[in-house]
């Protein structure tokens, strides 16, 4: 039960990625552009997938490897996505592919970065209130 709960939290957190970058392409280089059906499903579907490759992070793998693994997979996705949807495939839809996937990397540090800052916090606190 515990790799369902994991795989779930995954691909939601994809999802909710994938869905703020949709946006966002529809509002600031699709402006007037109305979102469909077909384009939000596949944007859930294949975003919780790229999601689900995040879990690639928590094995054994070099991290160098677990990079390479999901920016491939990531844009291979991504491009199932485009053609699913009739979308263009250019030099355009490159650049903002690889500058999301940059911009969801950062956040992504900037939350660990949170996290640890948190439990290093409560660590102190834990040790200051032993003496």
């Amino acid at each position: 039960m515990r790799l369902f709960g994991k795989c779930f939290d995954y691909f939601v957190t994809g999802m909710g990625f994938g869905a703020m970058s949709y946006l966002c392409i529809l509002a600031f280089a699709n402006p007037g552009v109305a979102p469909t059906v077909k384009g939000v499903v596949s944007v859930f579907i294949i975003s919780g997938c790229i999601g689900l490759l995040a879990l690639l992070f928590s094995s054994d793998l070099p991290i160098t490897i677990a990079i390479g693994i999901h920016f491939v997979g990531t844009l291979l996705l991504f491009l199932l996505m485009e053609l699913i949807n009739n979308w263009p495939i250019d030099i355009w839809t490159l650049l903002v592919f690889i500058l999301l996937y940059v911009i969801i990397w950062i956040i992504c540090i900037l939350e660990q970065l949170k996290t640890i800052n948190k439990l290093n916090d409560r660590i102190k606190r834990r040790n200051m209130n032993r003496k």
